[in-house]
């Protein structure tokens, strides 16, 4: 029987706020101000501890009841937080809400295509949802579980579904790189291509840096107007990729893996000996927003992603898929064979971003099989000898990232 769960997504848009909205905004953010400072001069993080401290201090505050609830329990994630850095050895500083916002998940309605959020004596402030909102809350089967008003004038609705999990029969690995995404098992795999992305990138800092006004403030606005062009630009490509992959998988019936590359970032520190453009192009490498994109998603529709741990993935680019044996890297005198690997035993060469994507999907159907037990004996995914088809899709000049077959590489043995 499939495990049914509780997902949650959000959907936002923009709206107008009036004057006693913005009070109310500012009131919020001076209440959870102050459950902070009385969090901290008590050494308190938990919710329950902080609502017997604070909720008594917040009543010279003129708003709805239910808004100090959501104030102090704001606070406690914020305390919680910090408290883990702390543990973890990051360095924290004393947390103080900047920005100004609203957040409640009691008292608002949604009625013809309408926001109602209560402002005190049964009064309501009105946003009218866009086409796109309202197509979402029409599910009969989502329900509407809060709202938050940010200081950007935009509101985001939280919302939720039961979501039974599809049984899956296989796995398949996804393989990030700079300039490609590789997924796929020994039955086929997809190469994206989202080199575009690196050159979105390569170009906003070509703009940032060629600024010369002597004026910090202008800097400042122009330079955020192009970092937010820029990962609005980045986003949208990882988001086809990563819509492309879910559908797929949900159409196979494959669980996705994942291998863990959370401190690689660490290759590309200053100081380790490489030059500043490539430290910069490596360090803006957008690997996790794709791998939060498919798990979202990959939610949503009932999709398993399984994620490795470093010990299961080490060597996934330095195995032969087929045999399992250690293979050899090309020279770099060699054009013909760029970023491809030699087999002496299969006596092959292959990609190897082809082969770590292998060699993820059938660790990932190892680690469920020894969790399982027999009952996973069907997922695992042996070395063989077939040769996967290789479908290539350049995710930028595609609005659906349809899997059209670029080229299939079925090369014999000799």
């Amino acid at each position: 029987m499939p495990e049914t769960v509780t997902v949650v997504k959000s959907a936002k848009q923009s709206y107008q706020p009036t004057q006693e909205v913005l009070q109310m905004m500012e009131i919020f953010r001076q209440m959870v101000n102050d459950c902070l400072r009385m969090g901290l001069e008590n050494n308190t993080s938990t919710l329950k501890k902080l609502s017997r401290l604070c909720y008594s201090a917040l009543a010279g505050y003129d708003i709805i009841s239910y808004y100090k609830l959501h104030a102090i329990a704001k606070a406690a994630g914020i305390l919680a937080n910090r408290k883990q850095s702390i543990k973890r050895g990051y360095p924290t500083r004393i947390p103080y809400m900047k920005h100004t916002s609203l957040i409640s998940c009691y008292g608002f309605k949604i009625a013809n295509g309408i926001l109602q959020i209560p402002l005190g004596d049964r009064l309501y402030f009105d946003i009218l949802l866009n086409s796109y909102t309202k197509k979402i809350l029409s599910d009969p089967a989502v329900i509407v579980r809060s709202f938050t008003l940010a200081a950007s004038n935009t509101v985001s609705i939280c919302y939720s579904k039961e979501v039974a999990g599809i049984g899956w029969t296989a796995t398949a690995g996804v393989d990030r790189n700079l300039a490609n995404v590789t997924y796929g098992n020994n039955e086929r795999v997809i190469m994206f291509d989202v080199s575009q992305a690196t050159k979105v990138v390569e170009n906003t800092r070509s703009v940032t840096r060629s600024f010369k006004r002597n004026d910090v403030r202008m800097r400042k606005m122009i330079t955020d107007k192009y970092g937010r062009r820029r990962r609005n630009r980045v986003h949208q490509l990882l988001h086809k990729v990563s819509k492309a992959i879910v559908q797929d998988a949900k159409k196979r019936k494959v669980a996705i893996v994942f291998e863990d590359i959370t401190f690689i970032r660490r290759l590309y520190q200053k100081g380790n000996g490489q030059g500043r453009g490539y430290r910069s192009k490596l360090n803006s490498w957008p690997f996790f927003e794709l791998k939060r994109q498919v798990e979202y998603k990959a939610a949503w529709e009932g999709v398993k992603v399984i994620t490795l741990t470093k010990g299961k993935t080490r060597g996934t680019s330095q195995l032969c898929p087929r045999c399992g044996k250690r293979v050899q890297e090309s020279r770099r005198d060699d054009p013909f064979h760029r970023r491809q690997l030699w087999c002496p035993d299969c006596q092959r060469w292959m990609d190897r971003d082809v082969a770590a994507a292998m060699n993820v999907a059938r660790k990932g159907g190892e680690v469920f099989h020894r969790s399982e037990g027999l009952a996973g004996e069907a997922v695992v995914q042996e070395p063989g000898s077939v040769t996967p088809a290789i479908l290539k899709v350049d995710a930028s000049k595609s609005s659906r990232c349809e899997l059209k077959v670029d080229s299939v590489a079925r090369q014999p043995r000799t």
